[in-house]
């Protein structure tokens, strides 16, 4: 049984070996042993039947729904590790030039950053008071893009970002979303932006800092959490956000728990291969996602899919569009 357990684990250890030098997360000043050598063959399991369903997927699509000043912005930047403005293209893929006009939000309008083109977000203004309209035109949205047949146009997995606020914890179109019927099973990650204003919110000055931050996830389990999961379609995973606004932050520490939980919401083995792939700022969590996942496939193909033009920012597939 000892013996069993030290080969999985030399397998497994060779299996990330492998990954971060196809990745390239491994320094090419770095000499490399004969065990992880890209030459050495390294007994791990293969999945070989998902290879045609990975050539079709090119470019992984995000909705990103959410409350005006919820935070979203500055989550895209800290998830692409930029602060570049996106590039904005209208529902025909054709760019748009920036005028003032650009800013208007338009869920059906995709955008792109170019340090990391293998993502492709949707914005959504979020259901403030008197918003049912936006809230139709998000679900025809969605219901549309699911029934795309290129697997690039549709929606691959929503990011419902809440400002928890203690006043307004959920609005009636917010539970609206999460009851209404649906034919589409997109998954949902619940992202809780601010978390630090909710420390502020629910402070108290008897209490140090580590009673006030359990009060203040205490609050966010009964206000969002546990109402959350009595709708209908409740989210997937849920996330929190630490003033990610500064800069002097830990970014991308919970940039990565966004990825893992969001990697965990996906059913479909290509596309959660693809996510974990085309993030650029989290290679370590690819590399923990695949093997946990078991995400095997044969060592050319892992080469092939990790080195990917889509996975690399260059002026011709991002102002090419591409997709």
């Amino acid at each position: 049984m000892s013996d069993d357990r030290q080969k999985t684990a030399k397998e497994s250890k060779g299996f990330r070996n492998q990954l971060k030098t196809f990745i390239g997360l491994r320094s090419r000043s770095t000499p490399q042993s004969r065990s992880d050598s890209p030459s050495t063959v390294v007994p791990v399991p293969v999945l070989a039947t998902d290879q045609k369903l990975l050539a079709k997927y090119t470019r992984f699509r995000i909705l990103v729904i959410g409350r005006a000043n919820a935070g979203k912005t500055t989550l895209l930047n800290r998830v692409c590790n930029t602060t570049e403005e996106p590039s904005i293209y209208d529902q025909d893929k054709n760019l748009l030039e920036p005028t003032s006009e650009r800013g208007i939000h338009d869920v059906r309008r995709s955008f792109v950053f170019k340090s990391n083109p293998g993502f492709i977000f949707h914005d959504s203004p979020g259901f403030e008071a008197g918003g049912e309209e936006e809230l139709k035109a998000v679900m025809n949205f969605i219901q549309e893009s699911s029934k795309a047949k290129d697997v690039d146009d549709q929606i691959h997995v929503i990011w419902f970002c809440f400002n928890p606020d203690v006043a307004r914890p959920l609005l009636p179109l917010e539970e609206k979303f999460f009851n209404e019927d649906r034919s589409w099973n997109v998954p949902v990650v619940a992202i809780f932006m601010k978390f630090d204003d909710l420390i502020k919110q629910v402070y108290n000055r008897g209490q140090d800092k580590s009673e006030n931050t359990k009060r203040a996830l205490d609050t966010l389990e009964k206000k969002f959490k546990e109402p959350l999961s009595r709708y209908k379609f409740q989210p997937r995973a849920y996330v929190r956000f630490m003033a990610i606004h500064k800069d002097d932050g830990n970014h991308q520490e919970q940039v990565g728990e966004l990825i893992k939980q969001t990697a965990a919401s996906i059913d479909n083995l290509a596309l959660k291969m693809l996510f974990v792939t085309v993030q650029q700022n989290n290679l370590e969590v690819c590399i923990e996602c695949a093997v946990n996942n078991k995400i095997f496939v044969l060592t050319s193909d892992i080469v092939r899919f990790a080195r990917k033009p889509r996975c690399v920012a260059t002026k011709a597939n991002t102002e090419g569009y591409g997709f």
